[in-house]
């Protein structure tokens, strides 16, 4: 089944949503069959945006806020559900975008259905308990197709500044105390010099926090100053935040490797135990192996700002894993792009286990 429903539609009576079921209203009787059967609901009751008919209601800059945030929860989601019992703009142009994004759209609504719904949307349905179990029934994409979507998404942006006052990073939360940081995801500035973006890395880290139930944080937008060897960051800063707040027990930052370095695996680890920086290596060393020989201790004296910041003054172990393009190129190399996700998610759901038993 698919991982996470995106909800969008008015509120409406009892009455509206079922003759035979008596419940309180259609997305509280969603996000309870969906979440009994493991599906993430984003944007749910609580989080429901209403939008009025009249923009003029509204102060235009928290309209642009509240459908920005909209688009990038639609961005997060496998799928949308959409109820059109009663008309709305708002869930109108969010099922176009959603398909227009390659989302599955799902429609509760009356028959005949117009044309545009019929174009932009895979399923229809009178009841929504109907859509439920159409939506329940469908089968998980794959980590490469899920890759291949979102870093379509991402790409956009490789190369684009964020907006005023919004950060060019971006925080998913988890369960396992293990956080995996993508700070190359996007485009950035390093003394000066230009640099292209560590493809998939971003991809791999949102999967990751899917697939494995941990924090994961990527650069989203092109960042004018590189993360990993620049302090004064906002992304350094939310990471010292996080990791204060004792959520984060290790942090695994995944970067590129170019076509001429070598071997294509290149693992170390920095943190305030030596004991505990070998075994973590040891044991993803051991892992990675089933690939190629995996190189250890780098020496790449890039990466020591970030790492020597997290290891040093917030007590927190980084694994940092290069992987060359080979492993990040899911289209054209599915099986080795497939096998690191596996690998990783196993090392990730042990560690995290570990760190949450000692720490509990």
């Amino acid at each position: 089944m698919l991982s996470s429903i995106y909800l969008t539609g008015d509120l409406l009576d009892s009455q509206q949503l079922s003759g035979q079921i008596e419940i309180p209203d259609w997305r509280s009787f969603a996000v309870t069959r969906l979440q009994q059967h493991g599906v993430k609901v984003i944007n749910p009751l609580e989080l429901a945006y209403s939008f009025p008919d009249h923009a003029e209601e509204v102060l235009a800059e928290e309209v642009e806020q509240r459908v920005r945030r909209a688009l990038e929860l639609i961005d997060q989601a496998d799928a949308v559900l959409a109820n059109l019992k009663r008309s709305s703009y708002a869930t109108a142009m969010e099922m176009f975008y959603a398909y227009r994004r390659g989302k599955l759209v799902t429609v509760v609504g009356q028959s005949p259905f117009s044309p545009w719904v019929l174009s932009h949307s895979q399923a229809r349905f009178g009841d929504v308990d109907e859509a439920i179990q159409y939506i329940l029934g469908e089968q998980p994409y794959s980590p490469v197709t899920w890759a291949l979507q979102y870093e379509a998404l991402l790409s956009e942006r490789y190369e684009q500044m964020p907006r005023a006052a919004e950060a060019d990073y971006k925080f998913i939360g988890g369960e396992l105390p293990v956080l995996i940081l993508a700070p190359h995801a996007t485009a950035y500035w390093r003394d000066g010099e230009f640099l292209e973006a560590d493809s998939f890395t971003g991809s791999m880290a949102a999967l990751l926090n899917r697939t494995a139930a941990c924090h994961s944080m990527l650069s989203s937008y092109c960042c004018v100053a590189d993360p990993v060897c620049y302090l004064n960051t906002p992304m350094r800063q939310a990471l010292a935040d996080i990791v204060k707040q004792g959520q984060i027990g290790v942090v695994i930052m995944l970067l590129g490797s170019s076509w001429h370095e070598a071997p294509g695996l290149q693992l170390s680890c920095h943190g305030p135990s030596a004991q505990q920086n070998d075994e973590y290596v040891a044991r993803l060393k051991l892992k990675l192996a089933a690939l190629e020989p995996v190189a250890t201790d780098t020496g790449d004296g890039s990466l020591l700002p970030l790492v020597q910041f997290a290891a040093n003054t917030l007590n927190v172990p980084v694994i940092t894993l290069k992987l060359h393009k080979r492993y990040r190129m899911p289209r054209l190399q599915s099986d080795s792009f497939t096998k690191v996700i596996q690998i990783l998610n196993e090392f990730i759901f042990e560690t995290g286990t570990e760190l949450a038993k000692s720490s509990g």
